[in-house]
């Protein structure tokens, strides 16, 4: 039988009896969905197939754990399994990339108007590869989802008027009837609240920042 969204919440709880078998059925089924993407990465097709099972098999291990922490996050919207393969996605590509760039800090990039400018600015014209093509949209849906769920509208509001339109503080603070101080104060707990979810989804910063440049 199928587990519904309820049941996965439940059986994969510490407490539950069933944790073992849930475990072990979502980490089949994120292996799965690992090991297809990373075959279809043409910076990885040197490498064995076996090589490319242990790795997915590493990444599974690592981002049922990422699942297991966030449990409580899980707000139903879609399937449990599609919200985990999510998870397990930005796992795998964070830690792909994680060896060749720089070390940003979050705090660069939910801080910074210009980097968050440069992820929300998507450029075109440009020669990617067709990997690098798909990270990026992908990257673009996480964004988008985390920003329009995580934000309220006039932090949201506030953030796109100035880091999108690059509007200046008294002008946001007129169209949203109300002082800059309140509009700094959303500002703030907009990218705070962004932090916390690119944290919680495992997405890399140095990973998204040199994705969009």
């Amino acid at each position: 039988m199928e587990r519904t969204n309820d049941m996965w919440l439940e059986d994969l709880r510490d407490t539950s009896p069933n944790q073992t078998d849930a475990v072990n059925q979502l980490l089949k089924h994120l292996k799965r969905g690992v090991f297809a993407y990373l075959r279809t990465r043409s910076d990885l097709g040197h490498l064995a197939e076996a090589e490319l099972e242990q790795m997915s098999q590493d990444y599974s291990q690592e981002a049922i754990l990422k699942v297991k922490d966030n449990l409580d996050k899980f707000q139903g919207k879609s399937k449990f399994t599609t919200w985990a393969s999510k998870i397990a996605a930005n796992h795998t590509i964070s830690e792909l990339r994680r060896a060749k760039w720089r070390d940003y800090s979050l705090d660069a990039l939910t801080d910074s108007g210009t980097s968050l400018q440069e992820i929300f600015a998507l450029p075109t014209g440009q020669n990617h590869d067709p990997d690098t093509e798909n990270e990026r949209h992908q990257v673009w849906d996480i964004l988008d989802e985390v920003i329009n769920r995580d934000l309220t509208e006039r932090q949201r509001m506030a953030l796109v008027a100035v880091t999108v339109e690059n509007m200046p503080i008294a002008e946001v603070a007129e169209r949203l009837e109300t002082n800059p101080n309140n509009v700094y104060k959303l500002l703030h707990d907009a990218r705070l609240k962004l932090k916390r979810s690119l944290q919680a989804l495992d997405l890399d910063s140095s990973y998204i920042l040199q994705l969009f440049q």
